[in-house]
């Protein structure tokens, strides 16, 4: 099965705009979670290790920014530079696998501690 490049493309910019949404949501939780933040409290509440979670929450932000601007540039490319009409459907899911490994592989791993 293969997609034309001009749904591909759009399909690539609604993986830029959800990514830009997830980048947002870890940032907006980073920012209220901050130290200087009143609401710091709401958040955080009685979490043994605060750090860790911030730290989570920064690394997802910045995988979601890379993706985005990944999916963007992608969209152009795709939308003006690539002229063949079509492409074959496995690439949108090559693509999706990578953007789930990278958000398994890059995040922090629990430690045990005895």
């Amino acid at each position: 099965m293969n997609f034309s490049t001009i749904s591909l493309s759009y399909m690539f910019l609604g993986i830029f705009v959800i990514s830009i949404l997830f980048y947002l949501y870890f940032k907006f939780i980073l920012i209220k979670s901050s130290p200087k933040s009143p609401d710091k409290d709401k958040i955080i509440g009685t979490m043994k290790k605060p750090e860790v979670w911030q730290e989570r929450n920064k690394r997802m932000s910045y995988i979601a920014l890379f993706w985005s601007i990944i999916s963007l540039a992608i969209f152009v490319f795709l939308k003006f530079l690539y002229k063949s009409p079509l492409i074959p459907s496995y690439m949108i899911f090559i693509y999706l696998g990578v953007i789930a490994l990278s958000s398994i592989l890059f995040l922090p791993r629990k430690t045990h501690s005895k």
